[in-house]
């Protein structure tokens, strides 16, 4: 070591001591379990000072004994913060999906009830028409799209290239869309629900003449369930975001909408799990050789296991205010 950096190393290490022996407090604070959010984010900050303290130190006394400590507690530093965010992602994430995404779903509850009733609409205008007039469902099908109820259970047309691909990827657009065009004052998202109600009514129609509705309906219930109800929620997304720029309260129409938009948001991502799990179930038990029934059955759990978990925020509540009055 030169004479000018046996100069720097005193000072060096009076300047710094106090940040090194705080670093040392705090992971002893985090390895005891007792760490609060603003101890960790300390953590975090101090870290990096001693990390620019180390490479200070390897460059002027490298061979010192005090850049070994510093390597060694910054080591020490890297690990807790490393085990603390990877923790905390997953703590959080689980948050957001067992509590956050239900709650939010029940507090826009009247929304998705609309986004329900317009694709229930859609609907009953399709199959309606298309039950007294086959030709009419050509109005309502996408261009190219010729559904043969016969071919449905040899497998000749529920073949993912056709009806099945086709409903799939529809859906999965429409839940983009309703929330994206809810940013355009809400009409495009009205439209996209009524109309995606359209083509399934008039599907369901072509079936339900052919005597496949029985048929029909186990093809698509056992992941039509997750599926659809991703749509409305998508589409509850789109509804809300527009309310609040039409009736932003006390607020701007600006600041309504943003604040709407960073929540909605959370609606979205919430959705993207059950379009896997819907696809999951499209792809390995729509198309299974099993009895109808079995299918029913698998709708029958999805649509149980949707009741409870968005019920449960709905089930605390009531929980909550049973034991204020008590």
């Amino acid at each position: 070591m030169s004479s000018q950096s046996a100069y720097r190393l005193p000072h060096f290490i009076r300047k710094n001591q106090p940040d090194w022996d705080r670093l040392e407090e705090l992971i002893r604070i985090f390895r005891s379990r007792q760490a609060r959010r603003k101890e960790l984010n300390e953590l975090g900050h101090t870290y990096r000072r001693v990390a620019a303290h180390l490479a200070y130190a390897q460059t002027y006394f490298p061979d010192h004994t005090v850049t070994a400590y510093l390597n060694g507690l910054a080591a020490q530093a890297h690990e807790a913060i490393y085990a603390t965010h990877g923790k905390g992602d997953l703590r959080e994430g689980l948050r957001f999906f067992t509590r956050r995404f239900p709650a939010l779903f029940h507090e826009r509850i009247p929304f998705f009830l609309v986004a329900f009733l317009l694709f229930a609409a859609g609907a009953g205008l399709a199959f309606g028409y298309t039950w007294v007039n086959p030709t009419y469902s050509a109005a309502f099908l996408p261009p190219g799209l010729e559904v043969d109820p016969h071919a449905l259970e040899s497998g000749e047309q529920w073949d993912h290239a056709i009806v099945s691909s086709e409903i799939m990827t529809n859906n999965i657009q429409v839940a983009f869309l309703c929330f994206a065009l809810g940013a355009l004052l809400g009409v495009g998202t009205l439209w996209v629900l009524f109309s995606n109600g359209l083509l399934v009514g008039a599907i369901a129609a072509l079936f339900h003449r052919a005597g496949e509705a029985y048929t029909f309906w186990a093809f698509i219930w056992p992941h039509g369930v997750i599926e659809l109800t991703a749509i409305f929620i998508a589409g509850a997304a789109g509804m809300s975001l527009a309310y609040a720029f039409w009736v932003p309260g006390e607020l701007t129409r600006v600041e309504a909408f943003k604040r709407e938009g960073k929540v909605t948001v959370q609606l979205i991502l919430g959705v993207i799990p059950m379009f896997i799990v819907a696809a999951l179930i499209e792809g390995f038990i729509t198309p299974a050789p099993w009895p109808h029934w079995s299918k029913y059955l698998v709708a029958l759990i999805t649509l149980l296991f949707l009741f409870i978990y968005f019920g449960r925020p709905a089930w605390l509540l009531r929980r909550q205010q049973a034991s204020a009055t008590d």
